[in-house]
């Protein structure tokens, strides 16, 4: 497992090279410097360590067509392993878009792009990524300019893969979980429990506490990744009410970034990255897949949906999201309220 892990890491790391923080029209970009003196980063990764708890976010919101105070729901989104906090741009455009204000870190011991400068990503740090949740929102919402924004009562977590299993225990560990968090989004989770037993990421002995916390599993039939660490039916059915989950049909790990590729012969990006060959399930020849656009704009789709159902009570929107698989015929589809 951890073999696996930092390979995929290294192919990410070199996929995600191109990847920079804007903004486009009608909204605009913060780059926040938070230290928290209370904590440390371990040395780790050729990182020396710190006595201190410094964290990169980068913040995105709509340049104001709405001045009413507190009116935008704040979004937390955590990458993955080896990744960063702009590797998703297509989903924090819409997001942004829709009125939402969405913030996220580059992790000290597993983004790329930390001031870290790491050569590596440490999952052990994942317990400290959920702690490094909880003060962000702390941050955010004692900040001058923001804290007048947004709406403290809606507040959700985005995270995919590595970053997937920090927003679950964020939601759903008994030591770790934020009561402000109001609903959650895990696009190519797997099942986050059977990750952190795969790997010490810091979390044994954290109990699941049994909340009800709307939950949305985005996932992709063809998810390598995933296949490691457990199916998302695992995690979908440990989970109370209520819960969906979308799942691309032909869809690839990878693309619910900004990724692309690469993959010479057409075949799943995902085999591509880990080096595997024909023998690893999803890496078959001759496989029906998706396009990464498509698997992107399904994804814009029903995580919009998601948030405005229980972010800002918008009952149409839960009722397409119940639907969506009769409204696309590219995907299957579950809930359960």
């Amino acid at each position: 497992m951890r073999f696996k892990i930092s390979r995929w890491a290294l192919a990410i790391s070199i996929a995600l090279a191109g990847t920079t923080a804007h903004a486009k029209p009608g909204e605009s970009v913060r780059h926040l410097t938070l230290v928290d003196e209370t904590r440390t980063v371990t040395a780790s990764g050729g990182y020396g360590g710190s006595t201190v708890r410094r964290l990169d976010v980068t913040v995105w919101q709509p340049d104001d067509r709405d001045t009413t105070p507190h009116s935008h729901p704040l979004v937390i989104y955590s990458h993955g392993s080896f990744g960063q906090a702009d590797n998703a741009m297509y989903l924090v455009h819409a997001l942004v878009h829709a009125g939402f204000i969405v913030a996220a870190p580059d992790y000290p011991l597993s983004s790329r792009a930390a001031y870290t400068a790491i050569k590596a990503p440490d999952a052990s740090d994942v317990i400290n990524q959920t702690r490094d949740i909880h003060y962000i929102i702390d941050r955010l919402l004692a900040d001058p300019a923001l804290c007048v924004q947004i709406d403290s009562g809606a507040i959700a977590t985005i995270g995919h893969s590595l970053g997937a299993v920090t927003s679950y225990f964020t939601s759903f560990g008994n030591c770790t979980r934020d009561p402000r968090i109001k609903a959650t989004v895990l696009m190519g989770a797997g099942d986050p429990v059977q990750a952190a037993l795969s790997a010490n990421m810091g979390l044994i002995g954290t109990w699941h506490m049994p909340v009800h916390v709307p939950v949305l599993f985005l996932s992709a039939q063809y998810d390598v990744f995933a296949r490691f660490t457990g199916r998302p039916q695992v995690a979908y059915a440990r989970l109370e009410n209520p819960k969906y989950e979308v799942t691309v049909r032909g869809g690839a790990h990878i693309w619910f970034t900004d990724v692309d590729g690469p993959h010479a012969d057409g075949g799943n990006p995902d085999c591509a990255l880990l080096g595997g060959g024909d023998h690893m399930v999803g890496c078959e020849p001759g496989l029906k897949l998706t396009t990464p656009t498509r698997q992107r704009e399904i994804t814009q789709i029903a995580v919009i949906d998601f948030l405005d159902g229980y972010l800002r009570d918008d009952k149409a929107r839960l009722a397409r999201l119940h639907n969506l698989a009769k409204i696309l015929p590219d995907v299957d589809e579950r809930n359960e309220d």
